[in-house]
């Protein structure tokens, strides 16, 4: 009987069905791949396309500066090349004027000169009246202190003439008082007594006017003490004392007028100071670039005259660097002040987020004919060194 055949033979059948089946399968996987990746790829177009925001020509640029002549006058600069890198404040240029008018800087000169020599005499003066017045002053004091020594005397002197008068007055006031008794008695006659009678008056007259002149003395003297003289036949105040009045009453004049003349001066002073930077402002003035720039055309030649106003250099600033793009009108309607936005430089370079801050509509005005929109875009992180000029591709967010 014979033996049934092996089965290793239908296994060997089976193995190249099996490797048909997965070869089929990652085929299948492939072309399932292939396709999505074609979807996504017009998928990505389509909306890269038709859903966003893209502007194929921007250029960041700066702002235009224009320098000008700010006085007439001869131009003196070294010669620049356009394109030449100028910082914040550099001296560009200075302006020389040769011919500017100084008649009025020399006229407050001369007035200052004459102001400064009347300020010295009244100083001179000053010092002359002060001397003077201490010589009058002393002078006034020893008049004063020697008149009182005077009344002193003559003070002394009464009152020995009032001592007499006091006594004989005294005495006169006994006789008669005798005189009358006697007379009561008899013993005198009464011319005799009237006689005493008449002595008595005039005792007591005399040693009253003594009393009156010592009083006038004194008085005298108390005048004397506060400087007041009194006399028959004079002032109240003496000769030097006048002359002592007149000297402070002449610098006291002449301090005023130093005061005056002073302020006048001051005055003058600062007229002179500004005028003087006035002409200095007009006979030579620097022209400095006030931001940092690139020189783009240079509109005057060293040497030449220029007048107040005129241009001198067209700068580019690189402080502030503007994106400006041009859309079509459907993207155009699409943007928005303040909407985020990337600039990708050509040629390479880092990516820079901007933001749009202007919106400019197309214009068919002669000489500023622009068919597409314009939108102007600002670096929220303005790029490093002096990048103006470079072209690249705005994409909106």
């Amino acid at each position: 009987m014979d033996s049934l055949p092996p089965a290793k033979p239908a296994t060997a059948r089976a193995e190249p069905a099996r490797g048909a089946q997965l070869g089929a399968s990652l085929g299948r996987l492939a072309r399932i791949a292939f396709a999505v990746l074609v979807v996504g790829a017009t998928l990505f177009f389509l909306h890269d396309r038709f859903f966003t925001v893209q502007a194929q020509k921007a250029l960041m640029a700066g702002q235009a500066l224009t320098l000008r002549a700010p006085i007439e006058g001869r131009l003196d600069m070294h010669p620049h090349l356009p394109g030449a890198w100028f910082g914040q404040g550099d001296s560009f240029a200075s302006i020389v004027n040769e011919r500017v008018d100084t008649q009025r800087l020399d006229e407050l000169r001369a007035t200052l000169e004459g102001m400064e020599a009347e300020v010295s005499a009244l100083v001179s003066r000053m010092e002359a009246t002060r001397v003077l017045l201490a010589a009058a002053t002393g002078t006034a004091d020893s008049f004063r202190q020697t008149r009182l020594d005077q009344l002193r005397a003559r003070i002394a002197e009464g009152e020995a003439l009032l001592g007499a008068a006091q006594a004989r007055l005294r005495e006169a006031e006994a006789a008669a008082s005798r005189g009358e008794r006697l007379l009561r008695q008899g013993i005198i006659s009464l011319a005799a007594v009237q006689g005493l009678r008449r002595d008595l008056s005039v005792a007591r007259d005399e040693a009253a006017a003594t009393t009156e002149r010592v009083a006038s003395l004194r008085a005298e003297e108390e005048g004397a003490r506060r400087g007041i003289f009194a006399a028959d036949n004079a002032s109240d105040r003496s000769v030097s004392q006048q002359n002592m009045d007149r000297l402070s009453l002449a610098l006291v004049e002449l301090e005023t007028q130093l005061v005056e003349r002073r302020a006048r001066r001051d005055a003058t002073r600062r007229q002179l100071e500004a005028e003087t930077a006035r002409v200095g402002r007009l006979a030579n003035a620097p022209v400095e670039t006030p931001e940092p720039a690139l020189l783009a055309r240079l509109l005057v030649q060293p040497g030449e005259t220029v007048r107040p106003g005129q241009d001198l250099a067209r700068l580019i600033s690189c402080a502030a660097p503007l994106i400006t793009a041009e859309l079509d009108e459907r993207g155009f309607r699409q943007t928005h002040l303040g909407q985020q936005a990337e600039f990708r430089p050509l040629g390479g370079g880092p990516a820079l987020r901007a933001e749009v801050i202007q919106r400019v509509a197309p214009s068919f005005t002669p000489g500023e004919a622009r068919a597409l929109p314009q939108v102007i875009l600002r670096p929220v992180m303005p790029p490093e060194g002096c990048e103006t000029g470079r072209l690249g591709a705005v994409q909106f967010r």
